[in-house]
């Protein structure tokens, strides 16, 4: 099957479903209530809801589906759709694109216009925890239970419950990931650079770059979810996840946490020092950052994983690496989950939307993922080889990441716009947190 192009929306701001999510006024998810959650599965003989597999001669059901498609995902959606049909016959899908800059904005209009697609793509963390708290997503906790929880057991144990908020499940993924830096090796034998260590490595090579027109990294944060992820990245490399957790949770304060201002404090020497490529905050990873690092204009890109690898022409020298540590930081590795994947609470055929989530999950699905470079969210039941080596180095270390997300939506939003802020010179490092501290009041105060 062709994907499809996504016709043109009216982009409405990432607010539409902070709104949604804001007059539920309840608590939201934390990484802690987020953790594996304990929920009391249905005796064994429990099935779910019947799927509708059939559709009547007189009228054809099309599920949409609506994502971003980036790396190899072209490639793996088509397989994933044809395996679904010939189980479903008289069912069409109805798969939709759009660039990531544009995806989320897209999404809440849809959602905010009463139109959700039946099946869609979310981030982990904030983003799903919004559009499940405003009612948005359907409960699959019964449809994982059923059959003595044949469907979760398809999947790494560890995953239902990290898509779980308050006892139910609302996702599942199809891949995991993990963020390292790009390296293109041309550029550092070019200008005799080493691989860089430490931060102050890479201040040192943004001096020696000076004047040559290529920056050391590649980075983005017009679409937030880069600036996020090197804020956690930085309070993870000093040990800091707890304090991560417990601010996320609304137990700790995060204005003068000297765990968080050093954090920011870090990104700011880098933007200070010329590191990150002039234009960040305009651009958006996939449309903008990548192809920059992939046209030899910088040394490094923030981040790489296994969802952009196939991107990479075959005559690049390219490699990958940790990010480098502030100083007196640890070595650290983020990541988790990558694509993740919710049916819609009021679409008009939850059973078969479950059903094609089901197709994410299965042992063919997960052999073409692992086939194209991307690390499957359940184990392989036969040896499968990959086309992508790099992919292959990045995935083997999947199990050294820790968690890379902020699980409420409101602060995950302004922890980004804040590190805009703070590299667009508006803001101190302090007055950053600050910034994060006021988001979280508007939520833990209400």
């Amino acid at each position: 099957m062709k994907i499809q192009s996504w016709w043109s929306y009216s982009v409405f701001a990432l607010s539409v479903v902070i709104v949604l999510v804001a007059a539920q006024c309840a608590p939201l998810a934390t990484p802690e209530a987020a953790a594996p959650v304990a929920t009391e599965a249905p005796a064994a003989e429990t099935e779910a809801p019947a799927a509708e597999t059939e559709a009547p001669a007189a009228e054809e059901i099309t599920l949409s589906v609506f994502t971003q498609a980036p790396g190899a995902y072209p490639t793996i959606f088509p397989v994933i759709i044809d395996n679904f049909k010939a189980k479903h016959p008289g069912v069409e899908v109805d798969m939709r694109v759009v660039g990531y800059g544009e995806y989320q904005a897209s999404l809440a209009s849809m959602i905010a216009a009463g139109e959700p697609p039946d099946v869609f793509l979310e981030n982990q963390g904030g983003d799903l925890w919004g559009v499940a708290q405003a009612g948005e997503v359907l409960d699959l906790t019964p449809y994982m239970d059923a059959n003595d929880g044949e469907w979760r057991k398809q999947m790494y144990d560890y995953i239902p419950d990290l898509l779980s908020w308050d006892g139910k499940a609302y996702a599942v993924a199809a891949s995991l990931n993990n963020l390292q830096v790009g390296v293109n090796r041309d550029l550092l034998t070019e200008y005799g650079l080493e691989e860089p260590q430490t931060t102050d490595d890479l201040i040192a090579m943004a001096e020696a770059l000076k004047g040559t027109g290529v920056a050391p990294v590649a980075f983005a944060t017009a679409d937030l979810w880069g600036a996020v992820d090197l804020f956690v990245l930085f309070v993870q490399q000093q040990g800091g996840g707890d304090l991560l957790s417990q601010a996320d949770a609304g137990e700790i304060e995060w204005s003068g946490n000297p765990v968080f201002i050093k954090a920011m404090q870090t990104i700011k020497d880098l933007t200070d020092a010329g590191v990150f490529m002039e234009g960040a905050s305009a651009m958006n990873y996939h449309e903008d950052a990548l192809p920059v690092w992939i046209q030899g204009n910088t040394v490094i890109l923030w981040p790489v994983g296994n969802f952009m690898i196939q991107d990479i022409p075959p005559d690049m020298d390219a490699d990958t690496m940790w990010f480098p540590t502030l100083p007196g930081g640890e070595r650290v590795l983020t990541g988790g989950t990558a694509l993740v994947w919710a049916a819609a609470s009021k679409g008009e055929h939850p059973d078969l939307a479950v059903e094609l989530l089901k197709e994410l999950t299965t042992q063919e699905t997960y052999e073409v993922m692992f086939k194209n470079g991307v690390a499957p969210a359940g184990a392989l039941e036969k040896e499968v080889s990959s086309e992508y080596p790099l992919a292959d180095k990045v995935n083997s270390q999947q199990g050294s990441a820790v968690d890379r997300f902020i699980y409420t939506p409101q602060i995950y939003q302004e922890v980004g716009v804040a590190v805009q802020a703070l590299m667009a010179g508006d803001v101190t490092p302090e007055e950053a947190v600050d910034q994060i501290q006021a988001a979280a009041d508007s939520v833990y105060n209400e």
